[in-house]
């Protein structure tokens, strides 16, 4: 007992000698490191705050580091710093150089705008958010349900169309005024090509200015200060990208950078036209960016802002001295920006306004230093329903499968047993936020959480043992893919699959030794899309159809419940096609041709095998969805008794009359931050 005591007086007096061991200046260098170099600007406050308390004694340490206090508090929009500031005025005007850098500061944010910014929600249709005021606050791009360019008067709220949409496969996307908001100019697809188009606000015919079929993307991003080039980003079928400017005068191209498939995000001009900023990825697949600003005259790229968090959508304040971006490093995000000279960061960034919301869609400043973004908000359940397959009638009303984390639940599949579904609930924010895997009893309704060792899982379903899970997920060293996960254990393995898969749902075997999913476009190939089996022990995959481009694949490939048929639906021409194909390979055949369904198509195989269900959207104004029955041998398809907001997610319970399914809406809302740009 006595060489215990010993022991721990001797780990105590250790502490005390290490604690000692720390000055004032260890200390202040330590909350200078976790300010600056870490971007942990609560922890630097919480390490100075300890500074100016046990070291009082140092006058000018602890000035110094009540100063930081406020300097940090600034930086994060709180309040505290004026009173940081006034107390260094305080309680250590001796300290001549502090004092007078504080009393700058004060004298800075007094005439500074004001303090309170103004975020108020735009008078404007909700419809697509990926257009752009233009630069006077006249008006504002977007794209509607009929998928053509529109403009909204912010003022009387009136709307007129700019394109006419006159194909079944043809369709605006990304819009922007010209920067004297007489041209606006659009991306446009049309017959599997996406071209760069613009048409002026009195002009009823558009001209092409970039039509390449190397091109799989042209992304809009930006219009040159003096109107004459457009900025944008071609997404190329080799998997490499390219940000060029293309002339509006005879449509020349100019390639300003080269990237691999790491394609930048959102460039932006700056004010006066010397240089681009713009995001990058960290890693391949990883959704984390940092942000980089190219010089135009040297090509130079510089590192603007680099930091764990996920920093994106940068575009500069209408004065070319600041960088605004969006970013997640206090957990939601928020606008911050940062000081910019000669292309070169001044300073460390700072928060503008926390909390905007989930997903956001950047759409840029007004000349009068407005600035304005789309917030989407998704709402979806997931509900089960009790049917009579054979008769169409509901037995019991839809009810939800859980009533924990109401609108953030998705992604349902039953086990193999039927004794338990599982599906994704939303936890974290955007398209990428964190989900949790829910496991809900068929017997008792409870709802438990299964461990996972991988990030960011956005899809799951059972494999045919019911003993794990194939889900697609984030690796945690950043890169996505598919993994078979241990339900037990949250232990995980990766699905052998090609770098060619594209993102639908891939469907087992039922012995487990197979797996069969659909290949995007490939240059090795030179073919549009197809299906392929792949045997996983071995890695031998065999094609079994193929869809000449542009014809698309519209929603999963689907097992039959005996294992020899395959179900998908195929887009041709804007007409949706539902597909069953021998799983042996053979000829496919048309089972339902010409019935307007949603992208992506739900379809789910009947238990019997003898039907596939599939959800039909009857009206493209209106979001409310049926619910069919599509005999595979032939036969009239039969509309069942259950309608739906935006059905998707179809799954069948092994004894055929429980349905569980996802259900909800997407609200689309414009708004602007004002009053918050110094004078």
């Amino acid at each position: 007992m006595r060489r215990g005591f010993k022991v721990l007086m001797g780990v105590m007096a250790a502490t005390v000698i290490l604690c000692a061991a720390e000055t004032g200046h260890s200390l202040f260098q330590r909350a200078l490191s976790k300010e600056r170099a870490e971007a942990d600007l609560t922890g630097a406050i919480h390490l100075y705050e300890r500074l100016v308390k046990e070291f009082s004694a140092d006058r000018k340490l602890a000035a110094e580091a009540l100063y930081r206090i406020g300097e940090c508090h600034q930086a994060l929009g709180n309040a505290e710093a004026t009173r940081a500031f006034e107390r260094v005025l305080r309680e250590f005007g001796d300290q001549i150089d502090v004092a007078s850098k504080a009393r700058s500061r004060l004298a800075a944010m007094k005439s500074a705008a004001p303090s309170t910014i103004t975020v108020r929600r735009v008078r404007a249709p909700d419809a697509d958010i990926y257009g752009a005021p233009s630069r006077d606050g006249a008006y504002l791009t977007f794209r509607d349900s009929s998928e053509d360019v529109k403009i909204c008067d912010l003022a009387s709220g009136q709307i007129r169309q700019l394109t006419t949409h006159q194909g079944v496969r043809q369709s605006a996307y990304k819009s922007m005024p010209s920067p004297d908001g007489k041209q606006v100019a659009y991306t446009w697809y049309q017959d599997g090509l996406y071209e760069l188009r613009v048409v002026g606000l009195e002009e009823t015919k558009p001209r092409v200015h970039y039509n390449n079929a190397e091109a799989k993307w042209a992304w809009l991003a930006d219009w040159s200060p003096d109107g004459q080039s457009i900025l944008a980003v071609f997404n190329r079928k080799d998997r490499t990208s390219q940000m060029s400017l293309v002339s509006v005068r005879d449509g020349s191209v100019r390639v300003l950078k080269n990237f691999d498939e790491r394609a930048p995000e959102r460039p932006r001009f700056s004010p006066d036209g010397r240089y681009i900023a713009y995001a990058l990825p960290q890693r391949p697949e990883s959704e984390e960016q940092d942000i980089f600003v190219l010089a135009l005259d040297g090509g130079s790229e510089t590192p603007l802002v680099q930091h764990p968090s996920n920093d994106v959508h940068p575009d500069w304040t209408p004065d070319g001295k600041r960088i605004l971006f969006l970013s997640n490093r206090t957990g939601t995000m928020g606008a911050w920006w940062i000081q910019v000279a000669e292309g070169k960061s001044q300073g460390a960034p700072e928060l503008v306004k926390p909390d905007l919301g989930l997903d956001l869609a950047p759409m840029g400043f007004t000349r009068n230093g407005s600035y304005y973004y789309g917030v989407r908000t998704q709402m979806s359940d997931v509900y089960i329903v009790e049917l009579d397959l054979a008769t169409g009638r509901l037995i019991s009303a839809p009810s939800l499968a859980t009533q924990r984390f109401v609108g953030s639940n998705s992604r349902p599949d039953w086990s193999p047993d039927g004794r338990e579904l599982i599906f994704l609930s939303q936890r974290g924010p955007g398209a990428w936020g964190a989900r949790a895997l829910c496991v809900r009893s068929t017997e008792t309704g409870a709802v438990r959480e299964l461990a996972s060792k991988l990030d960011r899982v956005v899809d799951v379903r059972w494999s045919p043992d019911g003993r794990s899970l194939v889900v697609a997920a984030e690796h945690p060293s950043g890169k996505f893919g598919r993994f078979r996960l241990h339900v037990q254990t949250g232990d995980f393995s990766p699905v052998p699959l090609s770098s060619g898969a594209i993102g639908w749902r891939p469907a087992w075997s039922r012995d487990g030794k197979a797996m069969f999913y659909q290949q995007g476009f490939t240059a090795a190939k030179g073919k549009g899309f197809c299906i392929v089996v792949r045997d996983l022990e071995t890695g031998q995959e065999r094609e079994l159809y193929s869809a000449a481009d542009p014809a698309r694949f519209a929603s999963a490939t689907t097992l039959s419940p005996d294992g020899q048929q395959l179900a998908f639906v195929v887009g041709v021409a804007g007409a949706d096609v539902l597909k069953v194909l021998p799983a042996a390979g053979g000829e496919a055949r048309d089972l339902l041709p010409g019935m307007r369904l949603p992208f992506p198509a739900p379809i789910a195989w009947a238990p019997d095998g003898r039907s596939v269900l599939s959800v039909r959207q009857p009206n493209s104004q209106d979001s409310r969805t049926e619910l069919w029955l599509i005999p595979v041998q032939g036969g009239e398809p039969r509309k069942l008794g259950l309608t739906a907001e935006n059905m998707s997610d179809l799954s069948v319970h092994p004894d055929g009359r429980h349905i569980a399914f996802t259900a909800g809406h997407d609200r689309s809302e414009v708004w602007v931050m004002e009053n918050f740009l110094p004078k």
